[in-house]
C-alpha cells in the first residue's frame, strides 16, 4: 500500500487533539439540528424539490416518467431516472415523497463523510487529516442544507465521489477496482446527467498512467452507460432525452455566475489559500488525481452555474474537492504535525483559514435553518388556506409544486420550464390557451396578481402573457394568501358566466 508519508508516532490520539474535538462536535450538533428539521417540515425546502416530489408520486402511482411535452401534462422531468425511482419506490411502501427524498440525501451525505475520511486516509495514512476533512465537510452549508433537502444532487456526488474512491484504491493499494470506479460513474450519470467531473478525471490520469486501463474504463464508463441511455431513449421514442438534455437546456444569464461567485465569496474561498500553498509539493505526487479532479468540477460548475434556475446546489461537489484538496495540501506542507507538535513555523497559520472557514459556513447553516423553520411555519398557514380549493375533480394549474404534493395532484403545467419552451418554440401553447379560454380549470394557483404589472424576472414562475391575458379574461381572483415565496399564492377560480 503506497502511502504519501506517516505521522509520527508521538502525535496524539483524535481524542487527546481539543481542537477536532470541538470541531466534531459542532459538525455533530449542527448535523442533529438539521437532520431534526429534515424531519420535522412538512413542506418542500426548495421549489425543485416539490417539483421532483410530485413528478417522483406520479410515477409511483401512474408509472409515468419523461412526458412527451406535446400533451398533458407539461412537465419536465429534468434528471436521470435513479433518484425518481428510488423515491417512487419507498413511497410505494408507505414513505411520503418529500421525506423519502430527504431519507435519500441524507443516506448520500453519510456516504460522502464516509469517502472523505477514506479517500484521505488513503493517501496519507493521517487520521488528523481524515479528521480533519469530516469535520470541514459536517461544517459546510452546501453539504449541511442540501443534504437534507430531497433532489438528486447528494446521491449523485456521493456515487461520483464513490467513483474517484475506487480509483484512488486502485492507484495507491493496486486494487482490482477500476471497473467499480466505472460502475459508481454510470450510477451517478444516471442520478444527474452533469456528473462528469470524476469519469473524467480518472479517464485522464489513467491515460497518462496505463492507456490499456484507460481503453477499458472509457469502454465501461462511456460505452455501457452511452448505450443504456441510448437504448432507454429509443424505448421511450425520444422522451427520455427530450426531457433530460433538449428541454434542460435553459437560457444562460451571466448574473447568475455573480451570485454564485458571491456565494463562494462568503463559504468557499477561505480554503483556496490552503490549495494553492500546498499544491505544488502535492501535484508531485499521486495526490494530483484530487486537484484534476477540481479542476474538473470547477469547470462543470463554470458551464452549467449561469443557467436560469441554477442554486448553490450546482457547487456541492466542487465543495468538497476543495476541501479534499485543502487537507492533501495540509498533508503536503506537514501541517498536522508541525502544528499538533508545536511548532511556530508560519505553515502552521494555515489554522486561521480553516476556522474562518468553518465559522462562515456555520454562520450561513445557521441563518439558512432559521430561514426553514420560518418558511415551514408560513407553509402551514398557506396550505390550510388553499385546501379548500384544490378538493374538486378538475384539473389544476398551479405554480405551486407544494400545493400539490399535499393535494397529491401532478403538475398540469410547470409554468417556468414550460414558458421557456413555449418561448424557445419547442412547445404549442395553443391547446393550454385553449383550455384557459374556455375555463376548463378548477383552480389556478399564480404567484402574481395578475391585475398588477408582471415581474419581469426570467426565474419568475408565469405564463406566457397570452395565456395571462386568457386568465384575466376569463377567471376572477377569489384569494389570495401570504406564503413563503415572493407575495404568496392568488386563487383564481372561473368567472359567473365563463364557458365550460
Amino acid at each position: 500500500m503506497e502511502i504519501l508519508g506517516q505521522p509520527p508516532a508521538k502525535l496524539r490520539s483524535l481524542r487527546d487533539t481539543p481542537l477536532l474535538v470541538v470541531a466534531g462536535s459542532i459538525a455533530i450538533l449542527a448535523l442533529a439540528l438539521h437532520v431534526g428539521v429534515a424531519f420535522w417540515s412538512q413542506n418542500e425546502f426548495t421549489q425543485p424539490e416539490g417539483i421532483v416530489a410530485t413528478q417522483a408520486f406520479s410515477l409511483a402511482q401512474e408509472g409515468k416518467l419523461y412526458y412527451d411535452l406535446k400533451n398533458y401534462p407539461y412537465t419536465v422531468c429534468a434528471y436521470m431516472p435513479s433518484f425518481y425511482l428510488l423515491v417512487a419506490g419507498l413511497n410505494r411502501v408507505g414513505l411520503p415523497v418529500l421525506l423519502a427524498g430527504r431519507l435519500l440525501s441524507l443516506a448520500a451525505l453519510a456516504a460522502i463523510l464516509v469517502l472523505i475520511w477514506r479517500i484521505l486516509f488513503l493517501y496519507t495514512g493521517d487520521r488528523h487529516c481524515a479528521a480533519t476533512g469530516v469535520c470541514l465537510a459536517g461544517t459546510t452549508q452546501l453539504l449541511l442544507g442540501w443534504g437534507i433537502t430531497g433532489q438528486v444532487d447528494m446521491l449523485a456526488v456521493a456515487l461520483t465521489l464513490a467513483a474517484f474512491h475506487e480509483y484512488v484504491r486502485y492507484r495507491l493499494t493496486g486494487a482490482d477496482s477500476l471497473d467499480w470506479a466505472a460502475i459508481f460513474a454510470i450510477a451517478s450519470l444516471f442520478t444527474k446527467q452533469t456528473a462528469l467531473a470524476a469519469p473524467a478525471a480518472i479517464f485522464l490520469m489513467l491515460l497518462i498512467e496505463s492507456p490499456k486501463r484507460a481503453a477499458r474504463f472509457a469502454a465501461i464508463a462511456g460505452g455501457v452507460g452511452g448505450a443504456a441511455v441510448l437504448g432507454l431513449n429509443a424505448l421511450m421514442n425520444g422522451r427520455f432525452l427530450d426531457n433530460t438534455v433538449f428541454a434542460n437546456l435553459n437560457p444562460f444569464a451571466l448574473y447568475k455566475l455573480n451570485v454564485h461567485f458571491e456565494y463562494m465569496a462568503v463559504a468557499l474561498m477561505p480554503l483556496l489559500p490552503v490549495v494553492l500553498l500546498g499544491a505544488r509539493p502535492a501535484l508531485r505526487t499521486p495526490m494530483r488525481a484530487a486537484f484534476v479532479y477540481l479542476g474538473f468540477a470547477f469547470a462543470v460548475l463554470l458551464l452549467t452555474a449561469a443557467k436560469v434556475g441554477s442554486d448553490s446546489n450546482y457547487q456541492i461537489e466542487t465543495a468538497i474537492l476543495l476541501i479534499l484538496c485543502a487537507c492533501l495540501s495540509l498533508h503536503a506542507l506537514d501541517f498536522f504535525p508541525l502544528y499538533l507538535g508545536g511548532s511556530k513555523k508560519w505553515v502552521t497559520l494555515l489554522i486561521l483559514p480553516l476556522g474562518l472557514y468553518a465559522l462562515q459556513n456555520i454562520r450561513v447553516a445557521a441563518t439558512g435553518l432559521i430561514q426553514r423553520i420560518a418558511r415551514e411555519q408560513s407553509f402551514r398557514e398557506q396550505v390550510a388556506g388553499l385546501n379548500p380549493y384544490l378538493g374538486g375533480a378538475g384539473p389544476i394549474l398551479s405554480t405551486d409544486s407544494n400545493a400539490l404534493v399535499h393535494a397529491k395532484r401532478r403538475f398540469e403545467v410547470e409554468p417556468l420550464i414550460y414558458r421557456l419552451l413555449v418561448e424557445a418554440g419547442r412547445i404549442d401553447a395553443r391547446p393550454v390557451l385553449a383550455d384557459l379560454d374556455h375555463a376548463r380549470f378548477q383552480t389556478i394557483l399564480l404567484y402574481e396578481n395578475l391585475a398588477a404589472n408582471p415581474d419581469t424576472d426570467p426565474e419568475f414562475p408565469r405564463l406566457t402573457a397570452s395565456q395571462s391575458d386568457s386568465v384575466r379574461k376569463h377567471y376572477r381572483m377569489v384569494k389570495h394568501l401570504p406564503g413563503p415565496y415572493l407575495g404568496g399564492v392568488f386563487v383564481y377560480q372561473p368567472a359567473p358566466g365563463s364557458a365550460q
